[in-house]
């Protein structure tokens, strides 16, 4: 017999300790057990992440490009991601998420460690643009991950809020310390400003690999304690809307919905901390310190989404939520001080982004299990690839000095851009009600089936 010893909580957490012949340790998961372990693995990948806001558009500039060559590479990376979200999906839904997110982890931390050593601007372009593989295995499993263990309905939602607003509170960290860093009042004993970017890339790139390690053991901690079948809906709430033909047509509206958001967003999102550069000239640290402080926002935002939209309704919140980040943009780009300026940037991209866990738990909950991971991938690359075109054409527009240069450029399109947050709704709204109206007519058909039973 394998002994063992087993601790018991009052409030219903068991932690067990098994020492077998090859000393291997099992954790019995509960609730919080596993919600725990899902947002560390999320809050790893947002963590690293987060360094980008501030140090990939400082770097563009201190090796001596431009915010067009900045929009470049973060197209570039994009593009990749969305070549590559297709095949991680499939990947991950035959060998399972783990697997996914080990190989994007380690492949984006290695190029993370390779891009402060680049020799010339050709050579930053095409790392970077490699870091989109990373991400676009990484994105898609950590999410299917979240949404295979956990039920449709309230318990869903409420975890996918729980893991955003950890992740998005340990983001808080990136764009304060890599601004801290790249300061150079900081770190006085050294003086080299590429070794300062080294620094921050060899965090980032350390970071990547643990969040890819830790996503294998994790979904290896979960499988060995939760089957699967336990947390599978009814098997009628599949019929019809969740076989493949249905699954498609679901990813294809969501998708068109992300391609209208992705679009916008990468007109404006890529450019919003330069805009602020070129409007109110600031220290590094300063700079880094926006991010920072409306991830904390964003952080008690997602949570009270992830509580609160079951009750509300999902696609209502959204709405209201995208409809109010519209509104707070006007503030963001006419406040005449520093400060104001700070307080509607703080609110905009908390209202546009603590959507997000009502908008990926509805979109999971649509879409069969076995599908989760192709279906979502389907959606990032009707994101990606829109996005990165949207930031391309920003790129051009200002490399042809549009409207005047980078301040000008943002107060006439940013405002055109985030108007379309509130109409990417209406085809998530219409996906819904047609899954719902075969919903409705599937359960006609089996209510005799029901019966006899």
């Amino acid at each position: 017999m394998t002994p063992s010893l087993r601790l018991r909580y009052d409030k219903g957490c068991e932690l067990l300790l098994e020492y077998g012949d090859q000393g291997a340790l099992g954790l019995e998961v509960t609730g919080r057990s596993k919600i725990l372990s899902l947002s560390i693995l999320t809050a790893l990948n947002r963590l690293s992440g987060s360094f980008r806001v501030i140090v990939l558009p400082l770097f563009a500039l201190a090796i001596g490009q431009d915010e067009a060559f900045y929009g470049l590479i973060v197209a570039m990376a994009g593009y990749m991601q969305s070549a590559s979200a297709l095949p991680a999906g499939i990947l991950s839904d035959r060998k399972g998420r783990g697997i996914a997110i080990l190989i994007g982890g380690i492949f984006m931390g290695y190029i993370y460690f390779l891009l402060p050593f680049s020799g010339d601007s050709f050579t930053v372009i095409i790392l970077y643009a490699l870091t989109g593989i990373g991400a676009g295995f990484n994105m898609t499993s950590v999410k299917a991950l979240v949404a295979d263990y956990t039920k449709k309905g309230d318990e869903r939602t409420r975890s996918f809020g729980y893991t955003m607003a950890f992740a998005t509170a340990a983001a808080i960290a990136g764009p304060f310390l890599g601004g801290f860093i790249l300061d150079p009042i900081a770190l006085p004993g050294i003086s080299s400003e590429m070794t300062r970017y080294a620094i921050v890339f060899f965090i980032m790139g350390s970071l990547r690999v643990c969040a890819g390690i830790f996503g294998l053991g994790t979904e290896i901690w979960l499988k060995r304690n939760i089957p699967l079948e336990t947390i599978e809906e009814d098997p009628l709430d599949e019929l019809p809307t969740q076989d493949a033909r249905n699954d498609a047509v679901t990813a294809g509206l969501f998708g068109i919905s992300r391609l209208i958001m992705g679009f916008s967003s990468g007109l404006m999102i890529p450019y919003v901390i330069l805009w602020i550069y070129s409007a109110f000239v600031v220290d590094p640290v300063v700079l880094g310190s926006l991010p920072a402080v409306s991830n904390l926002s964003l952080a008690s935002g997602a949570l009270f989404v992830g509580l609160r939209s079951e009750r509300v309704g999902k696609i209502k919140m959204v709405t209201v939520l995208y409809v109010l980040a519209f509104l707070f943009t006007f503030g963001l780009l006419w406040s005449p001080f520093f400060l104001f300026m700070a307080v509607f940037y703080v609110a905009r991209t908390a209202m546009a982004n603590m959507a997000q866990p009502a908008v990926d738990s509805l979109f999971m909950g649509e879409v069969s299990r076995r599908r989760r991971g192709k279906s979502f991938a389907l959606t990032r690359i009707m994101w990606t690839f829109p996005r990165q075109t949207g930031t391309l054409l920003t790129a051009f527009l200002l490399s042809v000095g549009f409207l005047g240069g980078m301040y000008n450029f943002g107060l006439v399109v940013f405002p055109i851009a985030m108007a379309l947050y509130p109409v990417s709704v209406l085809p998530m709204y219409f996906a819904v009600k047609r899954n719902e109206r075969l919903n409705g007519q599937s359960l006609e058909q089996a209510s005799p089936l029901r019966t006899t039973a």
